[in-house]
Order: C-alpha cells, then sequence, then structure tokens
C-alpha cells in the first residue's frame, strides 16, 4: 500500500512542479510598478526677499504641474532651513540670486533649471521649464512604445550615417533574436521591441533624456540604451562597439524573464527617466497587463520580489545606474503563474515521470526480494 501513496505523491509532483517555480509578474510587468525612492526632485529656492506673489506662484505651479510625475517638489527658504540636505546643490552650482530652482536624480546628479527670462513673466517661465522637464519627443515615443510592446532601444546617432546604419542593423538583429525567444518565455508579450533613434538635429530638444542617462558633451559615437516598464533604463550606456548584437540580446532577453526564486532581480528594477505618467497612461497598463501595478497589494509583493537573491545575470554589460540598494532579504511569496510556459512544462514532465519511474523500479525490485 505504502508504495502506492508513494507513486500518486510523484504524480502530483509531476503535474504540480511548475507551478512552485513560477512567478505571477515577469520583470517587464514589474518595472510598471513604482517602488519609490526612485525620484528626481525639483528643489525651489527662496530667501527673505523674494516677493510674496513670487513664492505664492512658485507654489501653486511646481505642486499643480507635476502632480503625475515622478519628480517630487520642494520649496526651500534658504534662511529658514540653512541645514536643509538641499542646500549644498547652492554652493555647488554657484547660486546667489533668488528664486532658483535645481533638478536632482535618483543617483544625486543635478543640473540648474533657468528661471530668468527677461522677455516672460515668471509664470511662464518656470511653465515652459516645467514642460522641458516633464515632455521632449523621444521620451515620449519611448513612452508609448514600453506601454504597448516588449520593450525599446534607444539608438542615439552620432554624425557618422554609417556607423548609424550599423548600430541600426545590429539593434533590429538583437530584435529579431528577441522574437523568437518570446515563444517559448514564460509569459506572454504581444509586440517585440522597438527601434527609436535620437537623430543629431533633435539633440536640443532631449537635454533633460540626455543628462537622465549622463550623456555629456560632445556626441561624436553612437550610443545605445534599452528601457522597459515605465520608462526605466535597464543596463549600461553602450558607446561605439560596445553596442553589439550580443549585448543588446542579453539586456532584452531580461525584460522578458519570469521573477524565478534563484535570480536576483533587484538590479533591473532600473533608473526611471523624468516623465509625466498620468492617469490614461496608468490606465492603458492596467488594462494591457490584466492587473493594476498601483494596487498597494502588487506594490508589496513586487517590493518583495525585488529583494530576492544575490546572483546576477549573466553576459550582461554590468555598469548599471547605482539606483537600487540590495536587501539581503529574501523574498518569500511565489505565486502560481496563471500563463504556464509550454517548454517548462514539458521539462518538469519529463524529470518528474523518470522519477517516478526510477522509484517505482526500486520498489518493485525491493518487494521481487522479498
Amino acid at each position: 500500500m505504502y508504495y502506492r501513496i508513494l507513486i500518486l505523491v510523484w504524480f502530483w509532483i509531476c503535474f504540480q512542479g511548475q507551478e512552485v517555480f513560477a512567478c505571477r509578474y515577469n520583470v517587464r510587468e514589474t518595472g510598471f510598478v513604482e517602488q519609490g525612492s526612485e525620484s528626481y526632485y525639483f528643489y525651489g529656492y527662496i530667501n527673505k526677499d523674494t516677493p510674496d506673489e513670487i513664492i505664492s506662484a512658485f507654489n501653486e505651479i511646481l505642486f499643480t504641474s507635476l502632480i503625475n510625475c515622478n519628480i517630487q517638489p520642494e520649496i526651500i527658504n534658504i534662511d529658514v532651513k540653512k541645514d536643509h540636505p538641499a542646500v549644498k546643490y547652492l554652493s555647488l552650482w554657484n547660486i546667489k540670486s533668488y528664486p532658483a530652482a535645481i533638478l536632482v536624480s535618483p543617483e544625486g546628479k543635478s543640473m540648474v533649471v533657468s528661471l530668468k527670462n527677461e522677455n516672460e513673466s515668471f509664470e511662464k517661465t518656470l511653465k515652459s521649464a516645467l514642460d522641458n522637464i516633464m515632455f521632449s519627443p523621444v521620451r515620449e515615443e519611448i513612452i508609448k512604445s514600453v506601454i504597448e510592446n516588449y520593450g525599446v532601444i534607444l539608438l542615439i546617432e552620432s554624425e557618422n550615417k554609417l556607423k548609424n546604419e550599423k548600430y541600426r542593423k545590429i539593434s533590429f538583429a538583437a530584435i529579431e533574436n528577441i522574437k523568437f525567444r518570446m515563444k517559448t518565455m514564460v509569459k506572454e508579450i504581444e509586440y517585440p521591441p522597438v527601434l527609436i533613434s535620437v537623430k543629431p538635429e533633435s539633440y536640443s530638444d532631449e537635454k533633460i533624456l540626455f543628462w537622465s542617462l549622463g550623456l555629456e558633451g560632445n556626441i561624436t559615437e553612437p550610443y545605445a540604451a534599452v528601457f522597459y516598464g515605465r520608462a526605466r533604463w535597464i543596463g549600461s550606456l553602450m558607446r561605439g562597439d560596445e553596442i553589439s548584437e550580443t549585448n543588446l540580446t542579453n539586456i532584452l532577453s531580461i525584460v522578458g524573464e519570469d521573477c524565478e526564486c534563484d535570480l536576483d532581480i533587484s538590479w533591473v528594477k532600473g533608473t526611471m527617466l523624468p516623465v509625466n505618467w498620468n492617469q490614461e497612461r496608468q490606465s492603458k497598463v492596467a488594462k494591457l497587463l490584466k492587473f493594476d501595478p498601483e494596487n498597494p497589494m502588487v506594490k508589496i509583493e513586487v517590493s518583495r520580489i525585488l529583494r530576492m537573491g544575490s546572483s546576477s545575470y549573466p553576459d550582461v554589460p554590468f555598469t548599471f545606474p547605482d539606483s537600487v540598494s540590495k536587501s539581503d532579504l529574501i523574498s518569500e511569496g511565489y505565486v502560481i503563474d496563471e500563463k504556464k510556459c509550454p517548454l517548462k512544462f514539458v521539462i518538469y514532465f519529463i524529470v518528474g515521470f523518470v522519477t517516478l519511474i526510477i522509484v517505482t523500479a526500486m520498489i518493485l525490485i525491493l518487494k521481487a526480494k522479498k
């Protein structure tokens, strides 16, 4: 009787094994979940001599305009908050007249935001500055593409047309590789990655994008970066010959992976671009993903997933933005994936079935000897 029970147990393992190893979310899906501590900061500086009407306009425009952004606004009266941590940026940029403004990235990079224009009012200049921070043609295209597609390869072209064409071909080859891999990924993603190019004539419109990527000075060679989820940058900013089919494929392949419990995905959290993520976009993402990334329970679960493990992905260029603090805490929250990978099911079934045969054979041999 006991060996019959054992056989039943192995049958159960055979058919249920894939559920034990599955995670509800893939990396792309976790990228749409806001995890806190990844905001940009817009610091507005005033002093005791700043007119009340300027302070009032500063407050109203700043907090109204940035309500849907991953940019946290704060107005600092330097005569009152002399010890505020953000005061250090004033000396860094040698700012001595007010009002003034500085944008700070999650990694601590900073840039001065000009609030002075002799031909415009303070209100109009501030609104224009905020619009430039929140919007740009390429960033809007990236947002649209990451919502609807697997991800985005951003290619920043140089003046060298031959090199631009070379790296476009390499990018398309990597996209074809991902198209093939998508057939066996754990969760279905309908549309493959897309390529978005930034032409030299568009550089002036993309200053905030370039600053977010740490790209400064003259661009003499093409650059490439990969984005997914909520306009998150994953992997390194590749330059010139670093833009290879292998590197792009390896980085992109991570985006479609499920959150396996033996892999560390904390670093794929990535750095978000400064963008306007309004309710319309959020609703579209929720509809496509079939769950709401803003749901508090989803945020808790994804937060636990992002604290898993300590291993890393092999063969991926590892020069990532230093925006993720890895935790020693291990997630215990694994749930069943609703869409099983057919290939994994076959593997688990074969392993379970072979194990069942071996165990059954051993039991029969022992019984025959008796």
